[in-house]
């Protein structure tokens, strides 16, 4: 997707989608057969099967749904007219991209589940700025959230607000987005209503105005429509109305708030062929006399550790807790801090070209003029401070109910570098909807009176600038520093805040800075063992080496950028389009009018789209993620049109299957890209450009003396195989929560091992990690070194996987340990002045793979003195 990198998470989240999605169209297959039976044979009582629910249990067989939800049925779901609805809910982490994988979702929904590139997608979103968001972005057609619909309906798609007019030719002839605004009041509102009243710019969805048979006949097909019913029926042309004929794809963003009654029964009113709910935190909802209780149905996962992983958020967030009375000095303090980072980013940029302008958010107790009292911290006060400080006016921004100067023009966009905001006050008016990665401090002088506020601002200052790290510490971190608040209600209610973005399974990463000592559940120092307090640990990088300059490996510069596609043959991916290709019919419902209006009818119909030319720009905007320079992506594009026309595709043809073909062609260059970066990685290892050695440079990864754990004094710690203390852990102790049982039993069995001299389990992004020819790091879960006859230790990095991972991603793993292990090598010469390292005795470094249900006769092996 151009302009979008989709990552590890989101593939694992499509991938389980697909499956879903598969899974339903087999079953609804099996359904319809039955409901066709039943009525031909209504003498048989045949009951109609839950379509939805069988699906979702064939996943739960093949062990695809979540390992947390797992004794936690499926929840049915029923249109207003009674039909089965498939609900999937994803549980996305506040900064996980869930527009990115609504856009995703829609288009496999449309071409796996439906067999269709048109008709109409309601979009439902909890506020308004989340609203002003998502609209800007599908509007707009160089954004990539728009391409991937354009994607999907071939390029006719038409974005909607509720007051837009609508036309049935409108949903027959392209994908209609339309975005509408949850309403939370706990009755239907007045704007709630407007949607089942008249309107007279709803068209073409009910019958003629006198054709009683019609609409008495289209009631009978669509039970749950609004009526007239004084005299003869006749169905309101409202909007509502509109999408229980369409029934509409439904994608419902946060639809944790969506779970009262009245919402799920107008949300399935709307007779949806599918709903799909995002939300960081899915709520089950108990069952009451007058409702039945209803399960989020999670089909998919996503944590917050996979979140830091991919660099998608700033972690960890350290505490700065300060206890004094005056406020101005805590805001000193955080302007030191804001300082600190503009300084580091100047030197990033200096050094990279990566712009990073450090943000803070300061929140006040007052806002408002006639709010000035002296006794309370207003927003006036603290810019009057932050002037005092030195700030410019231009770069102090007030977000408050009053007053909005990030509404002015020069203030829109936070990204740009010729905005010059470095610091934005506010009291809680950017709780939700509001997302700028540049925002890294948070200063709360009203942390003890705006306990509500601090929690939602939390998650503001947790999003990494382009979502990916810069690997300069103090730019990968982000900062709260508060005023005059006791130390553990602020950590309690920063975990309150990241368990609401869902990212409860980072809490224990939040790091305390304060005055008062960590608090419980906070991170603390475990220091080496005696043994090894001041043994100096050293492993390899994955470098790049350019003459004198020597760097880490960078993916995106040094592997994507370095593919070349000039000459490429697309023969190959033209010829995977079949001869029979079959264009996709749209389902769409014509409505016929003869001359009488008693001749009114309407019926459902598969039409082909006809005399749809092929546009080759189109499909060079379409693989530019892919193949960014665009004349070499028009010539692939013209290869391919061409051998098709070879193979005797005509022009209308070509057209016809221009989603099919735009499809092939993806799916076979993403294959080509990683065929290409993988031969580019393992020829620059065999050329020493890229050099997995232990250099006498000093540019090596060192093993830190002390790591940081958030387990509190007192937990219960791992015993070695007799039941006595751990020997051979290099930080001791070591703690039962921080690995899983399948981590403890190889620890165990590490910890009895005579030849090994030390282990440690690698904390992923934190420690250890090995760049391969794809994006993602690969962090070892063991590193340990084994004592040699005559010889140096052997360190060797371990990387588990569970037997349900041994697939394409494991494999990928194993095949880079590998590439790494055989290739890696002391360095021979270092520059005068900078010998850091002895050979001592030859000291190797070996990395491999092991699956758990093998770890017990493999794992040996590694662990020979000899």
């Amino acid at each position: 997707m151009s302009g979008l990198r989709e990552l590890d998470y989101q593939d694992r989240v499509l991938t389980t989608f697909d499956a879903f999605l598969d899974a339903l169209g087999e079953e609804k297959v099996k359904a319809d057969k039955v409901a066709e039976l039943a009525r031909q044979q209504p003498d048989l009582d045949l009951a109609i099967p839950d379509f939805p629910a069988r699906a979702w249990e064939k996943l739960k067989a093949d062990s695809k749904l979540p390992q947390s939800r797992a004794d936690i049925p499926y929840s049915s779901r029923r249109s207003g007219s009674g039909q089965p609805v498939p609900n999937a809910v994803l549980k996305v982490p506040t900064g996980g991209g869930k527009t990115f994988l609504a856009v995703n979702a829609v288009s496999r929904i449309l071409g796996r589940y439906i067999n269709r590139n048109t008709g109409f997608v309601l979009w439902i979103v909890p506020n308004e700025a989340i609203y002003t968001q998502t609209l800007k972005r599908l509007k707009d057609r160089q954004d990539p959230y728009r391409q991937a619909l354009d994607r999907a309906a071939v390029g006719r798609v038409r974005i909607m607000e509720k007051s837009d007019p609508l036309n049935a030719r409108d949903v027959e002839g392209q994908l209609c987005v339309m975005l509408l605004m949850l309403q939370s009041a706990n009755r239907q509102t007045k704007e709630t209503l407007k949607m089942f009243q008249d309107r007279g710019d709803v068209h073409g969805f009910m019958p003629p105005e006198g054709d009683q048979s019609a609409h008495a006949e289209l009631i009978g097909q669509v039970s749950n429509l609004d009526a007239y019913n004084d005299i003869f029926p006749m169905v309101k042309d409202s909007l509502g109305n509109a999408l229980r004929i369409i029934r509409p794809i439904v994608v419902l963003d946060e639809g944790h708030k969506a779970i009262s009654q009245l919402a799920h029964d107008t949300l399935y009113g709307f007779n949806p062929l599918f709903v799909l709910e995002l939300t960081a935190t899915p709520q089950d909802v108990k069952g009451k006399d007058d409702a039945p209780a209803r399960h989020a149905n999670v089909l998919v996962e996503i944590t917050g550790i996979e979140l830091d992983r991919e660099g998608m958020i700033k972690m960890p967030l350290n505490l700065d807790a300060r206890q004094g009375t005056d406020w101005k000095a805590t805001l000193n303090v955080a302007v030191d801090r804001l300082n600190a980072l503009d300084d580091e980013a100047r030197k990033l940029r200096a050094n990279t070209g990566r712009y990073i302008r450090p943000i803070m958010l300061v929140q006040v107790e007052r806002t408002g003029a006639d709010q000035r009292d002296g006794d309370h911290i207003h927003a006036l006060d603290v810019k009057d401070r932050l002037l005092a400080l030195g700030f410019d006016e231009a770069e102090i921004a007030i977000k408050t109910a009053e007053v909005n100067d990030l509404s002015q023009p020069e203030n829109q966009d936070l990204l740009s570098p010729t905005n010059k905001v470095r610091a934005i006050i506010t009291k809680q008016a950017l709780q939700e909807g509001w997302d700028c990665p540049f925002a890294y401090v948070l200063c709360a002088l009203a942390a003890s009176t705006g306990k509500s506020a601090l929690t939602q601002l939390v998650g503001r200052i947790l999003r990494q600038p382009h979502a990916t790290k810069t690997e300069v510490d103090p730019l990968d971190e982000c900062h709260v520093i508060t005023h005059h608040a006791a130390t553990g209600d602020v950590v309690a209610t920063i975990k309150k805040g990241l368990e609401g973005d869902g990212l409860g399974d980072l809490v224990l990463k939040v790091a305390d800075g304060g005055q008062d000592g960590p608090p419980p559940g906070t991170a603390r120092r475990i220091e080496r063992r005696k043994d090894f307090a001041s043994t100096r640990i050293y492993l390899p990088r994955v470098l790049r080496i350019e003459g004198a300059v020597v760097r880490p490996l960078d993916y995106e510069t040094d592997i994507l950028a370095a593919i070349d596609w000039r000459g490429f043959d697309a023969a190959g991916i033209a010829d995977t389009i079949p001869e029979n290709a079959q264009p996709v019919a749209n389902q769409l419902q014509r409505i016929s009018l003869t001359e009488t209006k008693e001749h009114f009818a309407q019926q459902t119909v598969s039409v082909l789209a006809d005399g749809i030319a092929f546009d080759p720009s189109y499909a060079v905007r379409n693989i530019s993620d892919i193949v960014p320079n665009p004349f070499v992506g028009r010539e692939i594009v013209e290869s391919v049109l061409a051998r098709l026309g070879a193979r005797g595709f005509d022009a209308d043809r070509i057209g016809q299957l221009g989603t099919l073909i735009i499809e092939e062609l993806r799916k076979g260059l993403d294959k080509e890209r990683a065929a290409r970066a993988e031969t580019l990685f393992r020829q620059q290892v065999a050329n020493g450009v890229i050099q997995f050695r232990l250099r006498l440079d000093g540019r090596n990864w060192q093993m830190p003396f002390a790591v940081e754990t958030s387990e509190p004094e007192g937990a219960r710690t791992l015993a070695g195989k007799d039941g006595g203390p751990l020997e051979k852990s290099l930080f001791s102790p070591v703690y039962e929560n921080e690995l899983n049982k399948d981590e403890r039993a190889v620890a165990v069995h590490l910890d009895a091992e005579e030849a090994l001299a030390w282990w440690h389990r690698n904390a992923a992004r934190a420690h250890y990690g090995l760049q391969g020819w794809r994006r993602a790091m690969i962090y070892p879960d063991f590193i340990f070194a084994v004592k040699r006859e005559g010889a140096g230790a052997r360190i060797t990095v371990l990387e588990t996987k569970g037997n349900q991972l041994d697939n394409l991603d494991t494999a990928y793993k194993r095949d880079v340990l590998n590439v790494l292990s055989e290739n890696f090598a002391w360095d021979a010469t270092a520059p005068a002045g900078t010998l850091e390292l002895v050979q001592d005795n030859g000291e190797t470094v070996e990395c491999t793979l092991i699956l758990m249900s093998e770890w017990k006769t493999k794992l040996p092996g590694h662990l020979q003195a000899t």
